[in-house]
Protein backbone atom coordinates (compact mmCIF):
# COMPACT_ATOMS: atom_id res chain seq x y z
CA UNK A 1 0.00 0.00 0.00
CA UNK A 2 2.86 2.52 0.74
CA UNK A 3 4.56 1.91 -2.29
CA UNK A 4 1.22 2.38 -4.49
CA UNK A 5 0.95 5.43 -2.13
CA UNK A 6 4.51 6.63 -3.24
CA UNK A 7 4.08 6.04 -6.34
CA UNK A 8 1.20 7.98 -7.13
CA UNK A 9 2.72 10.72 -5.20
CA UNK A 10 5.82 10.27 -7.46
CA UNK A 11 3.34 10.58 -10.41
CA UNK A 12 1.47 13.79 -9.29
CA UNK A 13 4.47 15.65 -8.84
CA UNK A 14 5.93 14.97 -12.10
CA UNK A 15 2.62 16.03 -13.32
CA UNK A 16 3.09 18.98 -11.45
CA UNK A 17 6.15 20.30 -13.11
CA UNK A 18 5.08 18.96 -16.39
CA UNK A 19 2.16 21.32 -15.90
CA UNK A 20 4.41 24.30 -14.77
CA UNK A 21 6.47 24.28 -17.86
CA UNK A 22 5.72 27.63 -19.86
CA UNK A 23 4.98 27.22 -23.13
CA UNK A 24 6.46 30.70 -24.03
CA UNK A 25 9.81 31.51 -22.69
CA UNK A 26 9.19 35.33 -22.60
CA UNK A 27 12.90 37.01 -22.57
CA UNK A 28 14.30 40.61 -22.95
CA UNK A 29 15.48 42.17 -26.06
CA UNK A 30 16.00 45.10 -28.12
CA UNK A 31 17.43 45.87 -31.60
CA UNK A 32 20.87 47.55 -32.40
CA UNK A 33 20.89 51.06 -32.67
CA UNK A 34 17.84 51.22 -30.65
CA UNK A 35 17.20 52.38 -26.74
CA UNK A 36 13.23 50.23 -27.45
CA UNK A 37 13.23 47.64 -25.16
CA UNK A 38 10.80 44.54 -25.39
CA UNK A 39 10.15 40.59 -24.69
CA UNK A 40 9.72 38.21 -27.29
CA UNK A 41 8.52 34.75 -25.87
CA UNK A 42 11.62 32.69 -28.28
CA UNK A 43 15.14 33.61 -29.05
CA UNK A 44 14.95 36.41 -31.92
CA UNK A 45 16.29 36.16 -35.20
CA UNK A 46 17.99 39.40 -36.00
CA UNK A 47 18.53 41.75 -39.34
CA UNK A 48 18.80 44.50 -40.84
CA UNK A 49 17.97 45.64 -44.83
CA UNK A 50 16.93 47.73 -46.91
CA UNK A 51 13.92 48.97 -47.79
CA UNK A 52 11.87 51.32 -49.46
CA UNK A 53 8.78 53.59 -47.81
CA UNK A 54 7.49 56.41 -49.57
CA UNK A 55 10.13 56.92 -51.62
CA UNK A 56 12.73 56.87 -48.85
CA UNK A 57 15.44 54.38 -48.48
CA UNK A 58 15.68 53.29 -44.81
CA UNK A 59 17.63 50.61 -42.80
CA UNK A 60 15.10 48.47 -41.22
CA UNK A 61 16.26 46.18 -38.38
CA UNK A 62 13.91 43.34 -37.48
CA UNK A 63 14.16 41.06 -34.41
CA UNK A 64 11.77 38.17 -34.68
CA UNK A 65 10.71 34.48 -33.39
CA UNK A 66 8.51 31.62 -34.34
CA UNK A 67 6.62 29.93 -30.85
CA UNK A 68 3.29 28.82 -30.10
CA UNK A 69 2.34 28.35 -33.77
CA UNK A 70 3.05 32.20 -34.11
CA UNK A 71 5.29 34.67 -35.47
CA UNK A 72 6.59 37.62 -33.59
CA UNK A 73 8.41 40.44 -34.67
CA UNK A 74 9.52 44.01 -34.22
CA UNK A 75 10.76 46.01 -36.94
CA UNK A 76 12.58 49.97 -36.62
CA UNK A 77 13.41 52.40 -38.55
CA UNK A 78 14.91 55.75 -38.08
CA UNK A 79 14.28 58.90 -40.08
CA UNK A 80 15.09 62.50 -40.34
CA UNK A 81 12.44 64.29 -38.12
CA UNK A 82 11.38 66.33 -41.20
CA UNK A 83 10.38 63.60 -42.73
CA UNK A 84 5.90 63.21 -42.97
CA UNK A 85 6.34 60.31 -40.87
CA UNK A 86 2.38 59.85 -40.79
CA UNK A 87 2.54 59.16 -44.46
CA UNK A 88 5.25 56.71 -43.52
CA UNK A 89 3.55 55.25 -40.72
CA UNK A 90 0.12 54.68 -43.31
CA UNK A 91 1.98 52.87 -46.07
CA UNK A 92 3.60 50.53 -43.65
CA UNK A 93 0.51 49.82 -42.04
CA UNK A 94 -1.59 49.46 -45.65
CA UNK A 95 1.46 47.33 -46.81
CA UNK A 96 1.06 45.22 -44.45
CA UNK A 97 -2.68 44.45 -44.43
CA UNK A 98 -2.49 43.79 -47.77
CA UNK A 99 0.23 41.24 -47.58
CA UNK A 100 -1.80 39.26 -45.13
CA UNK A 101 -5.06 39.94 -47.34
CA UNK A 102 -6.62 41.35 -44.17
CA UNK A 103 -10.59 41.32 -43.48
CA UNK A 104 -11.95 42.46 -40.54
CA UNK A 105 -9.89 45.64 -39.43
CA UNK A 106 -10.17 46.83 -35.83
CA UNK A 107 -8.01 50.31 -35.09
CA UNK A 108 -7.85 51.96 -32.69
CA UNK A 109 -5.24 55.17 -31.17
CA UNK A 110 -2.59 53.16 -28.93
CA UNK A 111 -1.33 55.25 -25.76
CA UNK A 112 0.85 52.93 -23.49
CA UNK A 113 1.55 54.24 -20.04
CA UNK A 114 5.34 53.89 -19.96
CA UNK A 115 6.19 55.34 -23.79
CA UNK A 116 6.61 58.45 -24.51
CA UNK A 117 5.31 58.49 -28.22
CA UNK A 118 4.62 61.08 -31.03
CA UNK A 119 1.36 61.56 -31.73
CA UNK A 120 -0.37 59.16 -34.22
CA UNK A 121 -0.19 55.71 -32.72
CA UNK A 122 -1.96 52.78 -33.34
CA UNK A 123 -3.02 49.54 -32.28
CA UNK A 124 -4.93 47.34 -34.62
CA UNK A 125 -6.54 43.28 -35.11
CA UNK A 126 -7.42 41.97 -37.94
CA UNK A 127 -7.67 38.49 -39.41
CA UNK A 128 -6.48 37.55 -42.92
CA UNK A 129 -3.89 34.97 -44.40
CA UNK A 130 -0.09 34.27 -43.93
CA UNK A 131 2.19 33.10 -46.36
CA UNK A 132 0.99 29.89 -46.85
CA UNK A 133 -2.86 30.68 -47.34
CA UNK A 134 -3.53 29.27 -43.52
CA UNK A 135 -5.88 31.79 -41.47
CA UNK A 136 -3.92 34.28 -39.11
CA UNK A 137 -5.10 36.85 -36.67
CA UNK A 138 -2.95 39.89 -36.36
CA UNK A 139 -1.86 42.02 -33.45
CA UNK A 140 0.11 45.08 -34.63
CA UNK A 141 0.97 48.83 -33.36
CA UNK A 142 2.71 51.49 -35.50
CA UNK A 143 4.64 53.79 -33.49
CA UNK A 144 6.73 57.16 -33.27
CA UNK A 145 9.53 58.19 -30.67
CA UNK A 146 11.69 60.68 -30.52
CA UNK A 147 15.42 59.38 -30.86
CA UNK A 148 18.20 61.65 -30.57
CA UNK A 149 18.13 64.43 -33.43
CA UNK A 150 16.07 61.68 -35.55
CA UNK A 151 12.25 60.26 -35.28
CA UNK A 152 12.27 56.04 -34.73
CA UNK A 153 9.75 54.64 -36.48
CA UNK A 154 8.38 51.01 -35.10
CA UNK A 155 5.88 48.74 -36.04
CA UNK A 156 5.57 45.48 -33.77
CA UNK A 157 3.49 42.45 -34.78
CA UNK A 158 2.08 39.52 -33.84
CA UNK A 159 0.41 37.01 -36.41
CA UNK A 160 -1.31 33.99 -34.40
CA UNK A 161 -2.60 30.80 -36.12
CA UNK A 162 -6.11 31.02 -35.73
CA UNK A 163 -6.64 27.50 -35.40
CA UNK A 164 -4.01 27.00 -32.55
CA UNK A 165 -5.47 26.09 -29.50
CA UNK A 166 -3.37 28.69 -27.14
CA UNK A 167 -3.53 31.29 -29.41
CA UNK A 168 -5.53 34.93 -27.49
CA UNK A 169 -5.55 38.35 -26.56
CA UNK A 170 -3.80 37.73 -23.68
CA UNK A 171 -0.12 36.95 -24.97
CA UNK A 172 -0.50 39.37 -27.54
CA UNK A 173 -1.06 41.92 -24.91
CA UNK A 174 1.65 40.98 -23.23
CA UNK A 175 4.40 41.17 -26.35
CA UNK A 176 3.00 44.82 -27.18
CA UNK A 177 2.78 45.83 -23.86
CA UNK A 178 6.33 45.15 -23.20
CA UNK A 179 7.71 47.45 -25.46
CA UNK A 180 9.57 50.22 -23.29
CA UNK A 181 12.03 53.08 -23.73
CA UNK A 182 14.49 53.50 -20.95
Amino acid sequence: MLKLLLSILRGGALLGLVACQPHLNWRATQLEGSSLRFELPCKPDRTVRQVTMAGEALDLAVAGCEADDAVWAVMTTSVQASVDRAELMKGWRQATLQNMRAQGVHETPWTPKHLPLLPGALRLKAEGAGPTGQAVKAHAVWFAHIDGDAVRLVHAVVYQNKTSRAQNDQSADQFLESLKLP
